[in-house]
């Protein structure tokens, strides 16, 4: 994997939001939700930030539809920021680019959630989110026109942007469920 070539590709592509959404997101977001779903109705537990409490099946899956429905809007939250960051850190203005960033930068986060299926296993799943910092660093450059110079200052604020969405998130799984 060459994540550099990968972004520079990408960073040219004309697109607009809707495919990167039907193409990508829509099954990308479902990992997590449907493992957690899975988990917890097998096992009658979930695994969150708070620590391990029981719920029941219908809860499982009103949190899991909750989960992925907020997924959904959480990944535009987050190209909102990388896009107002990008701005002031003097990188371009566009949100289908902070889009691409946010959503395929957070592969490693997307593909860890299968671990949600084990609930005990749901917070190691989010480790994989670390490589999504490696990614963020490569692809703020080429795709945002961030400047060499903010790069390291541009990653750390976007991962911590990306964390902020998925504890809100989380919250609100764990108010509504």
């Amino acid at each position: 994997m060459r994540p550099t070539e990968e972004w520079n590709t990408i960073a040219g592509e004309f697109t607009t939001a809707a495919p990167i959404y039907v193409r990508f997101l829509l099954p990308m977001a479902a990992i997590g939700p449907v493992a957690a779903t899975l988990g917890t109705v097998v096992s009658g537990e979930r695994n969150g930030i708070g620590g391990t409490y029981t719920m029941s099946a219908m809860d499982a899956v009103t949190g899991g539809v909750l989960e992925y429905g907020l997924s959904l809007v959480g990944v535009y939250l987050f190209a909102v920021l990388i896009e107002t960051l990008a701005t002031a850190l003097g990188g371009q203005r566009n949100r289908v680019q902070a889009l691409k960033i946010a959503a395929y930068g957070s592969t490693p986060y997307w593909l860890g959630g299968v671990l949600a299926v084990f609930p005990k296993l749901s917070l190691l799943g989010a480790a994989f989110a670390l490589y999504s910092i490696r990614l963020f660093a490569a692809g703020l450059p080429p795709v945002m026109k961030a400047p060499r110079d903010k790069t390291a200052a541009f990653t750390l604020l976007v991962s911590l942007a990306g964390a902020l969405v998925v504890l809100l998130i989380s919250a609100i799984v764990r108010i509504f469920v």
